[in-house]
């Protein structure tokens, strides 16, 4: 107690000595008090606020200035001191943080995850830099860590998690090339629209109109270019993966996806031989046994051999299986039945998008539709995704090196809900060899089994080389699987036993998780582990767009649309 209270005394004594000298330096005066007459002076304070100087010994007055100065002096004492406590509460946690065991060291950082690993991993560029992509800073070592724009990334957050205000939005404004982002509101769209005008072409395919008037919307047919069959295959195999034709959804969904596929390409493609309209397509799909699109692939030269008979073999099948057939392909174009919607995939001809153009000109393509409209819009969506990539690898296949430059930048936000591409497990693991970056947000890795099935959740996150997870996850059973990928340590453990021959010390090692799994369920709200590559887990701090370089613009940007 005695040392305690001398402490106390000390710690007064030396603040009034402070703010005595800083109020007589403020003026030029030189001034002599003792540490005793300090301590005096601050008991005292409190009988003379309109002076403070009278609370000092008659000596001291004189080299003191007027009130205003004095109470000045101690903000800046007040202010001083502040600084030195915050300071030392931030060198004791990056002490503490330090000796904090498997994580990356700062070496293992430098390795893999700084600016100069990540843009030595990526292929030069005839355009400027070395693409990467910004991911926080390393709470132990103050470092700032950035991935290749090679690499796949996966992201785990819950609802509110942060996602979009730390990863989403600044990774789009950073996109160096083309970009693609889904989205179910039209949050990333207001925060970067006027920055990413100024890069490129900007478009949405908005069918529910959920941004309003302030971008223009694409038009777009999905049975552009399924001349060619194989566009076709890919088109309608996106379609019917964005009508939720899911293990967990549908039983047999394997078998009855293959048959909507199979009358959802045909469709397409004849409705590309022949010139023909969404408009018709939709006909078709409410009436079986309409003999135009079967005379179209009968008829025309250029129809995919066997596939007239594909069709009227699927509208002569068993009343009950072709009701179910047709039940899946109505629900992969049910958006159509929306006029808007419709309007928005019937575009005259030369009002269509460029695909090849848009990535040419580093354009950036908003793609939005809410989650209660997801069984409408995604298949939509989820076809434009498919044809954008395809468009992409046409154009890294026909260059020198094979890849796009600068890069595409795919954002998938809300993946499982608006843009559940099935092609997307090929993407994570490739994507980055044609230049285009694949970035995939999800809620859960339950989602992800949900829309993909347990291989190609599997698959997915096998193939992203690098995945960020937010705190709030839930699921015990995933939780642990990220924490062993975090691997073990060895903590030891000290023993004294006392006997006859008297004391003894021993000490044996005990394995722990490096990550244990409610460290990962509570991580702080902006932070989140980085998992890259081969190295051991980051603890890292993210940086929302409001701490960004480009603040100031998103800020004024929405200022005036709220004044609108």
């Amino acid at each position: 107690i005695t040392a305690c209270g001398l402490a106390i005394a000390a710690g007064i004594a030396g603040i009034g000595w402070l703010v005595a000298h800083t109020a007589a330096a403020l003026t030029g005066q030189h001034l002599t008090v003792s540490l005793t007459d300090s301590i005096r002076a601050l008991i005292d304070w409190h009988h003379y606020l309109g002076d403070p100087r009278r609370a000092f010994p008659p000596g001291a007055r004189h080299h003191l200035p007027g009130p205003a100065l004095m109470y000045l002096a101690v903000a800046i004492v007040a202010g001083g001191l502040a600084a030195v406590v915050a300071l030392a509460v931030r060198l004791a946690n990056r002490l503490r943080l330090a000796h904090r065991r498997g994580y990356a060291t700062g070496q293992e950082i430098r390795r893999t995850l700084s600016y100069r690993a990540a843009a030595q991993r990526g292929p030069a560029s005839a355009s400027g830099p070395r693409s990467v992509l910004a991911l926080g800073i390393d709470r132990r070592t103050e470092q700032q860590l950035y991935g290749a724009a090679e690499d796949s990334y996966l992201y785990l957050g819950p609802p509110r998690s942060g996602k979009s205000v730390h990863l989403v939005i600044p990774q789009t404004l950073d996109a160096p090339g083309a970009a693609l982002v889904t989205e179910t509101r039209p949050d990333v769209l207001s925060h970067t629209l006027q920055l990413r005008a100024t890069h490129g072409p900007v478009a949405a395919f908005d069918p529910q109109h959920l941004a309003g008037d302030r971008v223009p919307r694409l038009r777009w047919a999905p049975h552009a270019g399924c001349v060619d069959p194989l566009t076709a295959i890919t088109r309608a195999r996106a379609l019917a993966a964005g009508a939720q034709l899911s293990p967990a959804s549908v039983t047999d969904a394997a078998f009855w996806q293959g048959m909507t596929e199979a009358v959802l390409r045909c469709y397409l493609h004849a409705a590309a031989l022949d010139d023909r309209s969404m408009r018709d397509v939709l006909t078709w799909t409410a009436r079986p046994a309409d003999p135009t699109p079967v005379r179209i692939l009968r008829t025309h030269p250029d129809a995919a051999p066997g596939w007239v008979e594909e069709l009227t073999a699927q509208s002569a099948a068993d009343p009950r299986q072709r009701d179910s057939v047709w039940a899946g392909v109505r629900r992969a174009v049910d958006s159509l039945a929306d006029p808007r919607v419709l309007d928005a995939c019937s575009p005259p001809a030369g009002e269509a998008l460029d695909l090849t153009e848009f990535i040419r000109d580093r354009g950036t393509l908003y793609l939005l539709g809410t989650t209660g409209a997801q069984l409408t819009v995604a298949p939509l969506v989820t076809a434009l995704v498919e044809a954008l990539v395809d468009t992409a690898r046409t154009l890294a296949a026909a260059t020198p090196g094979g890849r796009i430059d600068p890069p595409l930048t795919v954002l998938l936000d809300e993946a499982a809900n608006i843009a559940p591409i099935p092609s997307l497990p090929n993407l994570l693991a490739d994507g980055g060899g044609s230049g285009i970056t694949t970035i995939c947000v999800l809620q859960s890795l339950a989602q992800a089994r949900a829309r993909w099935g347990q291989a190609g959740a599997d698959a997915m996150w096998d193939a992203a080389t690098t995945k960020v997870i937010l705190g709030g996850l839930a699921h015990a059973e995933d939780l642990q699987r990220i924490s062993q990928l975090a691997g073990d340590i060895d903590d030891p453990v000290r023993t004294r036993t006392h006997g006859a021959g008297g004391a003894s010390t021993s000490i044996a090692p005990r394995r722990l998780s490096a990550l244990p799994i409610e460290v990962l369920r509570t991580l702080p709200e902006g932070t989140a582990i980085v998992l890259a590559r081969r190295t051991p887990p980051v603890h890292a701090r993210l940086t929302p767009w409001w701490d960004g370089p480009h603040a100031h613009v998103i800020e004024a940007a929405l200022a005036d649309r709220s004044n609108r």
